[in-house]
């Protein structure tokens, strides 16, 4: 094994222990982008926002259609919405991008940047990245392109807070415990 690497195809981001995984992946990208996809929908099928197809606005029940588009899930209500989606992606990566924030902002677990450790809104207001249905604040748009290099590593930062129950700076929650003042002369 090499350098992990990150490889584009077809504007998704595949990532590779080393450069010598690139050829066996572009000899077949069908199989292995099916095994991705797989895990992709697992991933972020729990904290999908929306109930409702993108495109038609239909109530989406059990007989959704999951696809991804550049390492997204999206749940369609048919395979012609799917398909559709398909050529144009863009408006409905806004409209899903603008409902992961609003559901993930009330509870985002981190008060300082993931990427540079300064506090959020001490560079003006956050900047919000969405990865894959994780919403990632950082403190400015220089550290946007970091995210994208490795994403998975930040993805793992903020759920490994989230896990800790309160707004932290990755640190364990002290929430619950009380701490009396200290009482001069004792």
């Amino acid at each position: 094994m090499g350098t992990p690497i990150n490889f584009m195809h077809e504007g998704r981001q595949v990532r590779f222990c080393c450069r010598g995984c690139v050829p066996k992946f572009k000899a077949t990208p069908d199989k292995y982008l099916a095994q991705i996809d797989k895990k992709i929908i697992a991933a972020q099928k729990k904290g999908y926002p929306v109930n409702f197809c993108l495109l038609s606005r239909e109530k989406l029940d059990e007989s959704a259609k999951e696809v991804v588009i550049k390492n997204r899930l999206v749940r369609l209500c048919c395979l012609g919405c799917a398909r559709k989606i398909k050529k144009d992606s863009e408006k409905v990566f806004e409209e899903l991008d603008s409902e992961i924030t609003k559901m993930q902002s009330k509870n985002y677990p981190l008060t300082t940047c993931v990427i540079s450790g300064e506090k959020l809104g001490s560079m003006g207001p956050a900047k919000n990245v969405i990865v894959g249905s994780t919403l990632v604040k950082l403190c400015c748009k220089g550290c946007v392109s970091k995210v994208a290099a490795d994403p998975a590593k930040f993805i793992e930062m903020v759920n490994s807070a989230k896990k800790s129950d309160s707004p932290t700076e990755g640190k364990p929650s002290n929430k619950g415990k009380i701490k009396k003042p200290a009482t001069p002369g004792k």
